[in-house]
């Protein structure tokens, strides 16, 4: 295929926490000259011919108020307003001779000019309106309005997002589902989650009696799963089970999360080597009350040969296998019952873990997922694609 000249738009510089774009862009720009612009913090080296980062400034703050009484910007959206990166992707977009734009995430579409639009490739990964709308309800009275607010925000965004792009993405077909509502004729594709099958992989040696909950624990659906799982699980699990012990890694937790810490009881924060702890483990956990897309906290430990135990929202269409890969289950009792059935059978945990690893492998692989996106790269611009482009299911 073409060689391509792409610029890549997001709110975070690709990089092991931003891992979908990381992955992809790392796996594709060998064959392709791929400028990066983002928000957020330095660029991570190795990714873009070309990588520039710009941290909002203080009147960048203010300057995104302007956006308030239009409800089609996220509030999210305003807050990596730059104008620095505004200018940036002008000039980039004038200038670069760029065959498409690649925008990560609704945070970032807004950067892009109206009129550029149409050479946008918008990986929308998830469907926000849906998440803050399951999200609502588990938040404090003052935060449950904030969350539906952008609910109500973040659908009328992708609505319109939805009738601009020539193409959408998004990690899973509940996803592509919930924009069709929106948008009956939305140009939405799924495109799973890649996962470094060399950085999540089994261990020679781990601790059978450690299980691992993983994750930014800064994001809510993480907090509020971290907190439903020390407060109503984990206790259950320790009356039949006093020697496991109970590892939630992931960075910034709050400071609610750190008071939980206990005997048997670890939160460590931001791991370098998530690979390392999670295939140290015996068993890992995802019990996330509410969730879209793909959670990759449930693949990359499918990937290190753990058996799971999570609940039916972090499934979704993972391809998960109940009794095959983990358990399921949404009640306290029922989940500290399924981590208890593992802690109790070393052999099934074990033939459970073997074959999440066989799925991650077939199912999501960095090389064939990367060569779907280069399809899509090359379709919009009208390249003709050497490979079928295979048909998805549009619901569930």
């Amino acid at each position: 295929m073409a060689s391509l000249r792409i610029l890549y738009i997001g709110p975070h510089p690709p990089s092991p926490i931003a891992v979908r774009p990381w992955l992809f862009l790392r796996a594709l720009q060998g064959r392709h000259q791929i400028d990066v612009l983002t928000a957020g913090g330095p660029p991570i080296s190795g990714v873009g011919a070309v990588a520039r980062t710009y941290a909002p400034a203080a009147l960048d703050r203010l300057a995104a108020l302007r956006h308030l009484p239009v409800s089609t910007v996220p509030l999210q959206a305003m807050a990596i307003e730059s104008r620095a990166m505004r200018a940036a992707v002008r000039t980039a977009i004038a200038l670069g001779g760029y065959d498409l734009i690649h925008v990560e995430h609704a945070r970032a579409l807004h950067l892009v000019p109206p009129a550029d639009r149409a050479r946008v490739l918008f990986d929308a990964v998830d469907c926000l309106s849906d998440l803050f709308e399951q999200a609502a309800p588990y938040q404090g009275r003052l935060m449950r309005s904030v969350f539906r607010l952008e609910a109500r925000r973040l659908e009328r965004f992708e609505s319109q997002a939805m009738a601009v792009v020539p193409r959408a993405l998004v990690a899973s077909r509940r996803d592509a589902a919930a924009l069709r509502k929106l948008q009956a004729n939305a140009p939405v594709s799924v495109l799973h989650n890649p996962v470094d099958l060399l950085r999540f992989q089994p261990a020679l040696e781990r601790s059978p009696s450690t299980v691992v909950f993983t994750g930014k624990m800064s994001f809510h659906a993480n907090r509020v799963a971290a907190r439903w799982l020390c407060d109503e699980i984990w206790p259950l699990v320790r009356r039949r089970h006093p020697q496991a012990r109970l590892l939630i890694a992931g960075a910034r937790p709050s400071a609610s999360l750190l008071r939980r810490r206990q005997p048997g009881v670890e939160v460590t924060g931001y791991v370098p080597d998530l690979g390392r702890l999670i295939a140290g483990a015996g068993i890992a956990v995802a019990p996330l009350r509410y969730a879209v897309g793909i959670q990759n906290k449930v693949l990359e430990a499918m990937a290190c040969a753990l058996p799971v135990v999570t609940t039916t929202a972090a499934v979704g269409d993972l391809g998960f296998e109940e009794g095959g890969h983990g358990f399921v289950a949404n009640d306290p009792r029922a989940f500290a019952e399924r981590i208890c059935w593992l802690l109790d059978d070393r052999r099934l945990a074990g033939e459970m873990g073997r074959a999440g690893r066989d799925h991650v492998e077939r199912h999501h692989a960095v090389g064939p997922l990367a060569d779907q996106l280069d399809r899509h790269y090359h379709d919009l611009c009208g390249v003709r694609a050497t490979q079928p482009e295979p048909r998805e299911v549009e619901a569930i």
